[in-house]
């Protein structure tokens, strides 16, 4: 499981650059062979041309704050929003973003 402190440290940046147009919180973590991280985006980010782009540039901050390496594994819209899942892969931690559009 991921450090509660790099998490909230993730979350704070992330908020801090992006909030005026997206707010990211954590729903949950949880592990069934594989760490999954699910986190809540909210704002009008999501009527632009590229809400993908807020959850790559979350993963970037994830990796880069905890060192570790993540996918995108999915995406659920929502009004106002998106629930995504964050998967941890094994390896070096560079940037992985799994498209679904």
């Amino acid at each position: 499981m991921i450090k509660k402190n790099l998490l909230d440290t993730t979350v704070e940046e992330y908020n801090k650059y992006h909030g005026m147009e997206a707010r990211v919180s954590i729903l949950r973590q949880s592990f069934d062979g594989k760490v999954h991280l699910v986190a809540q985006f909210k704002g009008p980010f999501c009527f632009s041309c590229a809400p993908d782009e807020y959850y790559a540039d979350f993963q970037i901050l994830l990796q880069q704050i905890t060192g570790l390496k993540f996918k995108i594994n999915s995406i659920k819209q929502e009004n106002n929003g998106a629930v995504v899942d964050f998967e941890y892969v094994e390896g070096e931690s560079t940037v992985v973003y799994l498209s679904h559009f």
